[in-house]
């Protein structure tokens, strides 16, 4: 009875777990799409929301002339999006996302639209940290790549995405 009992109690705490972890998954998942949508939108205080005060952004691309990085801190990033002009629509697929405890990484192929015409594509790298409101993110490094882009398993963009 005692063996009974310990192997009903491991599944259990196996099963919770797997529970947990692809409720975290979906979690995170969820606030990549609500920080796109929040892009799109140009929703400062949403975007606001859902990201650290203090973090930076680097996106880089290789050029004729070597290395090119951006790398704008979040509030830097808010006021561009404030004032900025276009309809900016990123698309990402196959998500790969690492969770252990507060930390979440998530890495993901993308594409990139304005005014609906791709712009440049490449790999995306969330750092995110759940916070006591959810998950947020910390940081973000990206590759900028204009020439070199696969076929987007999405298909291609249509504007009413």
């Amino acid at each position: 009875m005692k063996k009974l009992l310990i192997i009903f109690l491991c599944l259990h705490l196996s099963l919770t777990t797997a529970a947990d972890e692809a409720t975290d998954r979906d979690a995170v998942i969820q606030a990549i799409d609500d920080f796109f949508a929040a892009m799109t939108a140009r929703d400062v205080d949403k975007m606001r929301s859902l990201m650290t005060p203090d973090g930076i952004i680097y996106g880089y691309r290789e050029t004729a002339e070597g290395l090119q990085v951006v790398r704008p801190t979040h509030s830097a990033y808010l006021e561009n999006l404030a004032t900025g002009e276009g309809t900016l629509v990123e698309r990402y697929w196959n998500p790969k996302v690492m969770i252990y405890d507060r930390l979440a990484t998530v890495w993901t192929p993308y594409d990139f639209h304005v005014d609906g015409i791709f712009d440049h594509c490449g790999v995306n790298n969330f750092s995110m940290l759940r916070t006591d409101h959810g998950w947020v993110v910390a940081g973000v490094v990206f590759s900028i790549e204009s020439e070199t882009c696969e076929e987007s398993p999405l298909g291609p963009f249509s504007p009413t995405e």
